[in-house]
């Protein structure tokens, strides 16, 4: 990347294309002085919308037509931020003019740069949502804030199409297939008898089969639905993690999937490596069987061979 200011040229770039939460990278700068005139930058600063980076190591006098590498810097990027982060480069900028140093102020980048912040490993995730238009008015923005947290998305009737009577079975294999469930719950009808907004019901099936098999399990709720069933339950016993947003201000689902994600996703990967041990012990309880069931045979068979040679 560079910035063209007339007589200077900046130039640097990140030690990687793409970095996780919380991980630490490297970024590298050159000026490159086209003028007549000694130049001397100082005050760099990386201004992200999470927060600015000022590089005090990063400055130094440049002399005529010379082109100087000013050195590397180290930038911690938060745990609870991911996405492609825009920032603008922001420095001070002194000219050695008859003898003495012009101070020409303050230079803000004209271009906005990014770089892009986004967990590893992917994970898959079944996302329960409702189909219609208000409801993927919602819950498309939602599933797009998720994917930025290292998961690739499914939905039965968005990303996976079948025909009707196979869904049923198809819903519980693509559960069965993924890491965690994240339910989206948004209003689906007004409870004639108590009043209240429900959710459609295929969510509340659709954590069943998920808490069933033991899979992470996150509740996204739009504040004017009231949850029942097991998802209520699961809720008033704070067995799972729930989130309520209003529907009107989704920057706050992004605020506060910042908050839970980490967790979220350290959950998923403790059920990964426990299920990764428990499938090395079922292999290591067959391998056992085997091995004894081998020593069985060959007993028998010496037994034989020895009663026949007699």
């Amino acid at each position: 990347m560079r910035e063209i200011m007339g007589i200077w040229i900046i130039r640097w770039n990140f030690n990687k294309a793409n970095y996780s939460p919380g991980e630490e990278g490297m970024a590298s700068f050159w000026m490159e002085n086209t003028g007549e005139n000694p130049l001397y930058l100082l005050d760099l600063r990386l201004e992200f919308d999470f927060g600015t980076y000022n590089l005090e190591s990063i400055s130094g006098k440049v002399s005529p037509r010379e082109n100087k590498f000013l050195g590397n810097v180290s930038l911690s990027f938060p745990k609870d931020t991911v996405g492609r982060k825009i920032y603008t480069l922001k420095y001070h900028m002194h000219e050695y003019v008859n003898n003495s140093w012009v101070d020409l102020g303050f230079y803000s980048s004209d271009k906005q740069y990014f770089v892009s912040i986004y967990p590893t490993p992917l994970y898959r995730v079944f996302i329960s949502r409702g189909l219609s238009t208000e409801d993927r008015a919602i819950g498309d923005p939602i599933a797009e804030m998720i994917r930025e947290w290292g998961f690739e998305t499914v939905t039965v009737g968005i990303e996976v199409k079948i025909p009707e009577e196979q869904i049923p079975e198809q819903v519980r294999e693509e559960i069965k297939n993924s890491d965690a469930l994240i339910a989206i719950a948004t209003p689906r009808y007004l409870d004639a008898l108590t009043g209240l907004w429900r959710t459609l019901a295929w969510l509340n099936d659709e954590v069943g089969i998920a808490f069933g098999i033991n899979k992470p399990l996150l509740i996204l709720k739009d504040k004017r639905v009231s949850l029942n069933g097991l998802p209520s339950y699961l809720s008033e016993l704070k067995q799972v993690p729930v989130i309520d947003f209003d529907p009107y201000n989704l920057d706050e689902v992004k605020e506060s999937l910042s908050r839970i994600m980490p967790e979220f996703r350290e959950w998923i990967e403790t059920k990964r490596n426990q299920q990764f041990f428990e499938t090395l012990e079922k292999i290591a309880v067959r391998g056992l069987a085997v091995f004894g069931l081998i020593t069985i045979i060959s007993g028998i068979a010496e037994t034989l061979l020895g009663s026949s040679k007699k």
